[in-house]
């Protein structure tokens, strides 16, 4: 054993001239237990004996790579996580070589080895992790000692993380290899010295995975990361948008993610939707996109999204990266009252020059230090940060803090202070000082200590918002666990034909279930409501209480009677329109205009702000707003956060409470609940087909034929299901869209909680598609009835055909052009022609 270890020992000393990936390799078969769980890759027979067979195109829970069955065997400790991409290799301890294989950019590696081949000047040079070296923000020169230093691995330190997980780990005789290492290192001092002192970047993923809780995760979660793609792909959500805009803003001078298409690009976006999906309440923060980014540096794919998974749900409060980051703004307040204790002297010098401390020290915290200290010390510091948690980014503020304390001392002016405050990162010269400072200056400091502070400000913060007359609910996410979003499962003909007996065990689970549909439901329509009321003054002092009185559903009828019969006259601005003349009315784009006369085909009266006057009527588009009164927050062409309401999370979840209890289709059958809304609305109009027919072809709107008589919620429902039909099918979009579509359609017209109770009140058709335990079979539609009746308080004015596919072959043309098509007119002719209402509709 003693001979072994001296053979490694001298192995790894030859680390200078070798990356971790060649350490790896270097390894040779038959060596003891102690060496092969140090890295060693175990002879053929033993890698057979011990391989697992993972089907084609899965992800492999231990390497986070697409793997085929016969490249299987367990992985030793000391390989890299990925496989390199292509032929190409990084230069030890050259650029490139810090990262995982799989991230390996195989096109800038070959024109590397062609230029050092041919000897000429490389147009950019790179560090390890892949940062052009010469870009603006790089180390300052008092850091280059920093980058001369190669990444490299302590030999010894490497010998004592593998002794430590061989005798705590490894309860087995055979070979020690990363899947039989505990998904959760247990907490000890001999864990907690070792990771001070730095974990071996070849290891580093597969320790910070364990630490964190990431792996653990990973393994007991219900759904795979394979799932959230699939679920997390649509490119119409606003958080889709947002994610496409910062792609590359993310680390624009890395090689992996500068352009379109470099190698992390896609990863990253992948990680990101499926993070902002994972976690509705949350969605999309930019401080989140940095975080992933350098975890993709050195993990895999699926291992980056379940470390951010940890980030989100354990590393930092559960109310960090919501729309207010009302979180990390408590941590701002915390980290004051901590200079106030630790360092006494900089809060006075603070106070008496009025500096906001948050405005540079936010972002640190936001993105956990990654692009703000150097790859190679944000890795000593994220080593702790898995062990310690999140009192690690207090102690390292104050360890810069402290570091910089004279400087910061002697500047007499306020920008000078604000600019030593900026360069406090680029300040550190060695790793271990900043860490060896930090411990010093707030060794003491504990999460119980931080905790409290936080509660005490996440108070404050909540009551100062309400104050000012927002309406948060931050402070009742911050005292619960983030939320995960659900996946609904479709059983399989074996479940549904041996179903009988576990219908039995699991009913505590189906009553688990059923709240939770519920739940999800009420959550979607009160995030609409609170969104309406944020935006809209008049909105706020309605109740979002549901009404589950008698009384009230025999008000609904009334209500709408009444509603359908009042009908307003206002319309949208579609574009600007000057004013020269004073019997004009001049807009913008998006105003709301109150018609005065519409006698004329073409020119409009029209009063807005105070002002009357005419106007093209080709300009805008007519508001039939009935008893509600247009407001922007509920028009999705004008903010997209309505859209991803109402589609990204109301749609979803009505379509879990339409789907529960749904009977299953038989072998070459299609069962969805737009199916069932077809047929029930067919259904209820049976009676007077032929004339709601007629009234179909006649009418251009939803609620008046040409008689003027009021049509019932019935024939709106049967009329909204035919349009969309007639709209949705030629582009041959799916039964999920045209469910969206025709919600959209329901809350447009105030109706969607009248038209749920003619759909469950349809019984026939309800006992054709629904079991007896279902919610349209039992009274729990008329909870979800009220729930939805508070959606019919607010004006909503969603395009039903916003999921549609563009047509292909029409343009659109910015300039006017004469009636012959050919040339465009002048815009002296133009406004000429607008003025004196000589005009087509073509204008």
């Amino acid at each position: 054993m003693a001979l072994r270890q001296k053979d490694l020992v001298s192995a790894l000393k030859q680390s200078d001239q070798l990356s971790c990936f060649d350490m790896a390799k270097m390894m040779v078969p038959g060596r003891s237990k102690t060496l092969q769980a140090a890295g060693d890759f175990a002879d053929e027979d033993d890698s057979k004996s011990r391989s697992r067979v993972y089907k084609s195109g899965k992800l492999d829970n231990n390497i986070g790579v697409l793997v085929r069955p016969d490249n299987s065997a367990p992985q030793p400790l000391l390989a890299n996580l990925g496989k390199p991409l292509g032929h190409f290799t990084p230069r030890p301890h050259g650029a490139f070589s810090g990262l995982t294989p799989s991230m390996w950019p195989q096109d800038i590696l070959s024109i590397m080895t062609q230029v050092e081949e041919a000897t000429v000047a490389p147009e950019f040079r790179y560090d390890e992790f892949g940062f052009r070296e010469d870009r603006e923000d790089a180390p300052e020169p008092n850091s280059i000692r920093l980058l001369s230093e190669p990444l490299k691995d302590d030999s010894n330190l490497v010998l004592r993380w593998v002794a430590h997980l061989e005798f705590t780990c490894n309860h087995d005789l055979g070979d020690l290899t990363w899947d039989k290492v505990d998904d959760t290192l247990p907490r000890s001092e001999k864990l907690r010295s070792l990771t001070k002192e730095g974990i071996p970047h070849c290891m580093r993923p597969h320790i910070w995975a364990r630490l964190s809780g990431a792996k653990s995760k990973q393994v007991k979660s219900e759904i795979s990361y394979v799932e959230v793609i699939k679920c997390s792909s649509d490119d119409n959500l606003m958080t889709a948008r947002m994610i496409e805009k910062d792609l590359l803003r993310t680390m624009p001078y890395n090689a992996l993610f500068s352009k379109p298409l470099s190698y992390g690009i896609p990863r990253l976006r992948r990680v990101l939707r499926g993070l902002a999906w994972l976690y509705p309440e949350i969605g999309y923060c930019q401080g989140m996109g940095t975080i992933a980014a350098t975890f993709l540096l050195f993990m895999e794919e699926e291992e980056t999204f379940w470390m951010m998974s940890a980030v989100i749900e354990d590393i930092v409060p559960a109310s960090y990266y919501t729309q207010t980051l009302i979180g990390v703004q408590a941590d701002q307040r915390v980290l004051r009252h901590l200079i106030m204790n630790y360092l006494p002297e900089i809060d006075i010098h603070l106070k008496e020059h009025d500096i906001e401390l948050s405005l540079i020290t936010l972002h640190w915290f936001l993105t956990l230090f990654s692009g703000v200290l150097h790859a190679k010390i944000l890795l000593r510091v994220w080593d702790q940060l898995f062990y310690e948690g999140s009192v690690v980014l207090f102690q390292i503020t104050l360890g810069l803090l402290k570091l910089n304390e004279t400087e910061i001392l002697q500047q007499d002016n306020s920008a000078a202070i604000f600019n030593t405050l900026s360069k406090l990162p680029d300040s550190v010269k060695d790793v271990n000082e900043i860490l060896n400072i930090a411990s010093k200056t707030a060794g003491s400091l504990t999460e119980v200590v931080v905790d409290t502070q936080r509660k005490k400000h996440l108070a404050n913060l909540i009551v100062e918002h309400k104050e000012r007359g927002k309406e948060m609910t931050e402070l009742e996410q911050a005292k619960r666990p983030v939320l995960r979003r659900k996946i609904r499962r479709p059983k399989s003909m074996i479940n549904l034909f041996f179903s009988a007996a576990a219908d039995l065990e699991n009913s505590k689970n189906k009553n688990i279930h059923q709240t939770e549909i519920i739940v999800d439901l009420r959550d979607s329509v009160q995030q609409i409501a609170r969104h309406f009321q944020a935006v809209e003054k008049k909105y706020r002092n309605y109740s979002l209480s549901p009404d589950y009185s008698m009384e009230s559903h025999q008000r609904d009828h009334e209500r709408y009677l009444k509603i359908a019969r009042n009908r307003r006259r206002r319309a949208k601005a579609l574009l600007d329109f000057e004013r020269h003349d004073d019997d004009e009315l001049g807009f913008r784009k998006n105003d709301i205009i109150t018609i005065i006369s519409m006698k004329d085909e073409h020119c409009w009266v029209g009063e807005l702000n105070g002002l009357r006057g005419w106007f093209p009527a080709k300009f805008v588009e007519l508001l039939d707003e009935r008893s509600k009164q247009y407001t922007s927050a509920g028009d999705d062409t004008v903010t997209d956060t309505i859209t991803d309401l109402v589609r990204g999370h109301l749609c979803p979840n009505l379509d879990n409470f339409f789907r529960h209890g749904m009977k299953p289709a038989m072998i070459g059958q299609v069962c969805h609940p737009w199916l069932f809304i077809e047929e029930a609305a067919a259904k209820e109009v049976e009676r007077d087909f032929n004339s709601v027919y007629s009234r179909l072809i006649l009418c251009k709107t939803y609620r008046l034929d040409e008689d003027g008589k009021v049509l019932t919620p019935e024939e709106l429902l049967y009329r909204s299901v035919q349009s969309i039909n007639q709209t949705h099918d030629p582009v041959h979009v799916n039964m999920d869209v045209k469910f969206r579509s025709w919600v959209c359609v329901g809350l447009n017209e105030q109706v969607l909680h009248l038209w749920l109770e003619i759909l469950a009140s349809c019984e026939p058709v309800v006992r054709k598609w629904y079991t007896q335990s279902s919610f349209m079979n039992s009274p729990g539609w008329v909870q979800m009835k009220c729930e939805l009746r508070i959606l019919c308080e607010f004006g909503f004015n969603l395009h039903v055909n916003r999921e549609l596919p563009a047509k292909s072959g029409v343009k659109e043309h910015a300039s006017v052009q004469n009636s012959s098509g050919n040339k465009p007119i002048k815009e002296g002719v133009r406004d000429l022609l607008v003025k004196h209402h000589l005009f087509s509709w073509d204008l």
